[in-house]
């Protein structure tokens, strides 16, 4: 970002936001029209309130009409969202392979990295400094709660969030799931103590494990320590996680040599969320877990996929077609070149 956009954003901090999102709101209109406002709201990921103030405004400056039948942009809306779209991808130094990516993957954002993960352990601070700038420039000031799943990329590169992104904000991480049972350096309620400790904010501990019987899953969310986080979690304000491979995420979860075999059998790729993916997007398996259940990511206003390294490449794109357009996935030149040179 140069001076000008640092000025701007010094003398008026959500001015970047609401710029941001009105353009979101004229794509997502552009992209669907005719729309209402509701599926719009659940594209994005925004209150229907927050839509109808949107919307309102858009049509006063006559970028849109509304209908009884839906939303659509006048030759207006469609000639400032074409002049928009270049200084959007500038203003949030969007290089032209990261372009490239957030439309093969049909996501809002990437960020790419140099190196590679699987080879660079320095990747993992260069990642943790983009989520930082990231969650500086999409949160608004005052109270954030900040859902974060585990994994080692987390594990690795939370210590490198920023202090001053806690500036003027009041940061609240939360674990949006349970403990895997195995390193506690990877687990969601380790890594929200360090965010948090990095940032000034607060944290909350989830301390049960995550696979667990829906019997178990219905009474387990009737405790009040438990459903305080999980309260907690269904207002998260942006979520953070991760992407696993199939079988690493399948041994970790205790999954025997038969339902090993049947997940081969089943092709899954990546895991996200207790969901076992198919190379084309497909849940081909499921577990029971207590925490952010997949369904209720659409919600979120802002979203964070934390994968790196070139062995993750088919993971990240077997899951995208999953992920809400709201998504920002933040990766590594070895897994975004990999992603890129495939068809």
């Amino acid at each position: 970002m140069n001076s000008d956009f640092s000025l701007l954003e010094a003398l008026v901090p959500d001015i970047l936001k609401v710029f941001r999102q009105r353009y979101l709101v004229l794509e997502q209109i552009s992209l669907n029209a005719p729309i209402g406002r509701r599926n719009v709201a659940q594209h994005l990921g925004l209150s229907e309130r927050n839509v109808r103030t949107e919307t309102e405004y858009l049509k006063e400056l006559g970028l849109i009409e509304i209908k009884s039948f839906g939303m659509f942009l006048t030759e207006k809306g469609k000639k400032t969202l074409r002049d928009a779209a270049p200084f959007i991808d500038r203003l949030f130094n969007a290089g032209e392979n990261e372009v490239k990516l957030a439309k093969r993957l049909g996501i809002d954002r990437t960020i790419i990295v140099p190196g590679d993960a699987d080879l660079q352990d320095r990747v993992y601070q260069e990642m943790g400094e983009a989520l930082s700038s990231a969650l500086d420039l999409l949160l608004p000031l005052g109270h954030s709660i900040i859902t974060v799943l585990g994994g080692q990329a987390l594990a690795n590169s939370a210590k490198y969030l920023s202090a001053s992104l806690g500036n003027n904000r009041q940061l609240e991480f939360v674990p949006g799931r349970g403990a895997l049972g195995e390193n506690v350096a990877t687990q969601s309620n380790t890594i929200v103590q360090e965010m948090a400790a990095q940032t000034h904010g607060t944290y909350k501990a989830l301390y049960l494990p995550e696979q667990v019987s829906a019997a178990a899953y219905r009474s387990l969310i009737r405790e009040s320590s438990i459903s305080d986080v999980l309260q907690d979690i269904s207002q998260s304000d942006a979520v953070i996680h991760g992407i696993g491979l199939a079988q690493e995420m399948a041994k970790r979860r205790g999954y025997d040599s038969i339902k090993l075999s049947e997940l081969r059998e089943k092709k899954a790729v990546t895991e996200c969320f207790g969901c076992f993916f198919d190379d084309q997007g497909k849940i081909v398996d499921r577990i029971t877990q207590v925490g952010l259940q997949f369904e209720n990511l659409k919600k979120i206003p802002y979203i964070f996929a934390f994968a790196c390294g070139s062995k993750k490449a088919a993971a990240i794109k077997a899951y995208m077609p999953n992920a809400p357009r709201q998504t920002w996935l933040i990766t590594d030149e070895g897994a975004s070149n990999m992603i890129l040179k495939r068809k």
